[in-house]
């Protein structure tokens, strides 16, 4: 009982509800406050600091990551590039362009398609001497053509054959 003959039981809380006594001290119905015998006072909660358990979820979401990527195997990417590139057309009789095995063939040819600037194939000719290649390396043609190359022609492709 209070001073001024009022119950706490009887008395009105900050929220504007009757507090209730949870074994240690009357509390407010919104639980905010709790009386200290002379006033209300704001209750002051601890703030729930979960760092510690944010810093351990991540270590173990590493490990995990660590373990799947060290033990899974990894497929192996080859980044080489195979067949004809670098395509220059010298003279009206010369031509030459790289070329990157990815088989060896003892008796490689090539098919030669010339474009004009608009794409439009204007000759093709079979090539008519076969080289040996062996796979995995790379190798520069300079190749003389037995006849000229059309005039419109701007660009070209060399599409192997191995016939061997």
């Amino acid at each position: 009982m209070r001073q001024d003959g009022v119950t706490l039981s009887e008395q009105i809380d900050p929220s504007g509800q009757r507090p209730t006594f949870d074994g240690a001290a009357w509390v407010s119905q919104d639980g905010r406050f709790w009386w200290n015998g002379t006033a209300w006072q704001p209750i002051v909660r601890r703030e729930q600091r979960l760092w510690p358990l944010v810093v351990v979820g991540i270590v173990v979401v590493a490990a995990i990551a660590v373990v799947i990527v060290h033990f899974s195997p990894h497929p192996i990417i080859d980044t080489t590039q195979y067949g004809a590139s670098n395509y220059t057309i010298d003279t009206p009789n010369q031509i030459e362009f790289d070329y990157s095995a990815q088989d060896g063939c003892s008796n490689l040819t090539f098919v030669y398609t010339f474009y004009d600037a608009q794409g439009i194939k204007v000759q093709e000719f079979p090539d008519s001497f076969g080289r040996a290649v062996n796979a995995g390396q790379a190798y520069h043609f300079t190749i003389a053509t037995s006849q000229p190359i059309d005039p419109s022609a701007t660009h070209f492709t060399a599409t192997p054959t191995c016939n061997s």
